[in-house]
């Protein structure tokens, strides 16, 4: 009797291991941006945000949607994101798009996964939000 209360235990802690890594998972997935509208009315700041990785970087071969490449899909993706003034960017917003829903969301959670700014400044030097233009990313299929 012992020996299945402790098979029923085991299984039960591997099912909630289970179930915690699956829903980290999900997580991560659910809060990624997704394409929205950013905001108009931000401020002109007096010193830019300026990227403290290189951009090229921010969109890989592992950042391509399997189903994307399953469908043979390409194209062009021009995003813009809203910096905080923590540097890290929060919002993204598609300015133009690859016609490929798939393209445009990946493009938009690569950017604010990896993208990292020293933050947009005021007059005063203090930290403020503002909105930056990156080039367009540039889907191609990967090579077998």
């Amino acid at each position: 009797m012992i020996g299945v209360l402790a098979l029923i235990a085991v299984l039960a802690l591997l099912l909630l291991a289970i179930g915690i890594v699956t829903a980290g998972t999900a997580f991560r997935y659910l809060r990624a941006p997704v394409p929205t509208r950013l905001p108009r009315d931000l401020p002109v700041p007096a010193q830019p945000p300026r990227p403290l990785n290189d951009v090229a970087t921010w969109f890989g071969p592992d950042d391509y949607p399997a189903q994307a490449i399953r469908r043979n899909e390409e194209g062009r993706v021009r995003v813009a994101l809203l910096i905080n003034a923590d540097g890290r960017p929060s919002a993204c917003e598609v300015m133009e798009s690859s016609h490929h829903r798939l393209l445009d969301r990946a493009t938009c959670r690569a950017a604010v996964r990896h993208a990292r700014y020293a933050p947009a400044r005021d007059r005063s030097g203090a930290a403020i939000p503002a909105r930056v233009d990156l080039s367009a990313v540039r889907w191609r299929l990967p090579s077998e």
